[in-house]
């Protein structure tokens, strides 16, 4: 099976992410986080925009889960070209980009260390190799 170059699987994410179902205050939240991080617009978020709110995610010490949900919010109204700088950002410079970061439940504001990664990898490839076998009971 081909693996999906990471343009590609940031391209899932945000189709992906436009689907998701927040409800009103959810999104005055994530929104109002997004301001927050300097984005006034985030339909004409530019580079640099996009640069500001990675800082500001990095700096806020944010569960992985809030970023996930920021990012999805996000996802439903910036230029796909942003989403996928934001998504392939790697603040932390841990070498493993945003959206694997998420994927892999490590730190995303925090530098992991390559057994870490290599951890967190391992667990996830065992996780999905399960998923797939045929067990009869």
């Amino acid at each position: 099976m081909a693996t999906l170059n990471q343009q590609q699987q940031a391209e899932l994410i945000i189709q992906q992410a436009c689907k998701e179902n927040f409800t009103d205050s959810e999104k005055a939240i994530y929104d109002d986080f997004i301001l927050e991080a300097g984005v006034k617009d985030p339909a004409k978020m530019t580079e640099a925009n996009a640069d500001m709110l990675i800082r500001y995610l990095d700096g806020c010490d944010a569960s992985n889960e809030f970023v996930a949900n920021v990012v999805n919010r996000l996802a439903q109204v910036a230029p796909a070209h942003i989403m996928t700088k934001i998504l392939l950002s790697d603040n932390d410079g841990d070498g493993v980009p945003l959206y694997q970061e998420l994927r892999l439940g490590t730190q995303v504001t925090e530098f992991d260390t390559p057994c870490e990664i290599a951890a967190a990898r391992q667990r996830q490839q065992r996780f999905f190799r399960t998923q797939d076998c045929d067990v009869e009971l």
